[in-house]
C-alpha cells in the first residue's frame, strides 16, 4: 500500500487504498499534460493528451493500449481520435454503444484560427451563434457520425466559448450538457464576465436548448475566477450533480437538480480548492471526485475524494496521492472494482527540466475503495 484513509460516516465506513501508480506514457524531451482515458471495447483503450508547453506550442495526440495499460502505440495522425479529441471538450458513453464527444472550441474559432487550441487567449474570441460539432465513435474509436448543432435560446449575444465537461444521458434519453461562456463584458476589477450553461437535447443531440446558466451566489461571482470547468453526473437517487472550479485556490461549488435538469438549486461550497473536477460513481455506492490544485509552474496537488453515500451531500477530506508537478486536470474510470485516476507529473507551464524530474509522464493511481456498514 502506498497511500491509505479511512473514512466513516454514521454507518458508513470506507477503507481507500492506492494499490499502486503505473506510468502510462513518458517523454524525455516533451512536457505531457491534460490526460483523458477513453475506455473502449475489452481491454483496450484510447489515451488523449497534450504534448507541449502549456502557453506555447502544444499539439493534442493520441494513444491506444491494447492490453489496458501495459504498452501504448501511436495513434496515426489520420485517426479520427487524433483529430482534436482532448481531456477538454464534451465526452459521453451513451446508451447506444457510441461515444460522443463535442469540440473543446466552436467550429468557427478552429477554421479562423487553428493555433486556438495551443495557448491563444481563447476568451478573446467572441462570435454570436456559435456551432458545434458532435462527432459519435464506436467503441473501437471509428467514426461512425459527424453533425453540427447551435444551441437555441442564449440569452447572451455574443460570448467566448470552450467545453469541459462531459455528455449526459438520461434514462428518458435527453442529452445534457455544458458550455463555458465569456460573455462580451467584464466585471468590476476587471475579472471575467464568466457563465456556466447547461443546454439539452430531445432528439439525440441533433439540436440542443439553453436551460440554465451558473453565474453569481448573492450577487457576487464565487472564487477568483466564477464558475467554470464543470462536471455533471445523475445520482443513484436521480438527482443530477453539477459541480463546479472557481479558480486554482479558491473552493469548488456544486448544485443539484432534482427534475432532469430543468432547475438547480443555488450552489453551495463544498470546501476544497481543486481544478477540472471529474466524478464517478462507483459500482459500490460510494461516488468519488478526482481533482487538484495548484499554481502554475509550482507543485501541485492532484487527489481523490469521495461522498459515503453517494449523494454528493457530504465530501469526505480529500486523500492526495500525488504532490509534485503537473496540471491537476484528470479522468478516471472504474475497471474489476478498481478507481482507476489518471493525472500528469510533468513541467506543466515551466520549462522542462524545472521540477527536476527524470521525465515527463501521464500516471494512473490504481485505488481500492471497500465499503461496509458500521454496526
Amino acid at each position: 500500500m502506498l497511500i491509505g484513509a479511512v473514512y466513516s460516516d454514521k454507518e458508513i465506513k470506507a477503507t481507500v487504498n492506492v494499490e499502486r501508480i503505473d506510468v502510462l506514457i513518458k517523454s524525455e524531451k516533451e512536457i505531457l499534460n491534460f490526460p483523458g482515458i477513453i475506455e473502449l471495447e475489452g481491454n483496450n483503450l484510447a489515451l488523449v493528451y497534450g504534448r507541449g508547453r502549456h502557453g506555447g506550442k502544444e499539439s493534442r495526440p493520441a494513444a491506444f493500449s491494447y492490453d489496458f495499460g501495459k504498452t501504448w502505440v501511436d495513434a496515426p495522425p489520420e485517426a479520427p481520435i487524433s483529430d482534436n479529441v482532448q481531456n477538454s471538450g464534451n465526452l459521453g458513453y451513451l446508451s447506444d454503444g457510441t461515444i460522443g464527444y463535442i469540440d473543446n472550441f466552436p467550429k468557427e474559432w478552429l477554421y479562423i484560427d487553428p493555433s486556438l487550441s495551443s495557448g491563444i487567449p481563447w476568451f478573446n474570441y467572441k462570435i454570436e451563434d456559435p456551432t458545434f460539432r458532435f462527432r459519435r465513435f464506436s467503441k473501437k474509436a471509428d467514426l461512425i457520425e459527424e453533425t453540427s448543432f447551435k444551441v437555441k435560446g442564449i440569452p447572451w449575444k455574443s460570448a467566448a466559448y470552450v467545453t469541459y465537461g462531459r455528455i449526459l444521458e438520461l434514462k428518458d434519453g435527453t442529452l445534457l450538457t455544458t458550455f463555458l461562456a465569456v460573455v462580451d463584458h467584464r466585471e468590476p476589477g476587471n475579472r471575467m464576465n464568466i457563465r456556466n450553461m447547461i443546454a439539452r437535447s430531445e432528439d439525440n443531440g441533433k439540436t440542443f436548448e439553453y436551460v440554465h446558466d451558473f453565474y453569481k451566489v448573492d450577487n457576487e461571482s464565487p472564487g477568483e475566477a466564477g464558475f467554470s470547468e464543470p462536471d455533471m453526473l445523475e445520482l443513484a437517487n436521480g438527482d443530477l450533480l453539477c459541480i463546479m472550479r472557481t479558480g486554482s485556490h479558491s473552493p469548488m461549488y456544486q448544485s443539484r437538480s432534482k427534475d432532469g435538469g430543468l432547475t438547480w438549486s443555488k450552489p453551495v461550497c463544498i470546501g476544497w480548492p481543486g481544478v477540472k473536477p471529474k466524478m464517478i460513481l462507483l459500482k459500490s455506492g460510494v461516488l468519488a471526485c478526482s481533482s487538484g490544485r495548484g499554481m502554475y509552474g509550482r507543485p501541485q496537488i492532484t487527489y481523490a475524494m469521495f461522498s459515503l453515500d453517494g449523494t454528493g451531500d457530504k465530501w469526505e477530506y480529500p486523500m492526495a496521492f500525488h504532490t509534485g508537478g503537473g496540471c491537476s486536470y484528470t479522468t478516471n474510470m472504474e475497471r474489476d472494482g478498481k478507481l482507476y485516476v489518471v493525472y500528469s507529473d510533468s513541467d506543466f507551464t515551466s520549462e522542462i527540466g524545472s521540477n527536476k524530474l527524470p521525465y515527463q509522464s501521464i500516471k494512473w493511481a490504481v485505488i481500492d475503495v471497500k465499503k461496509e456498514k458500521v454496526t
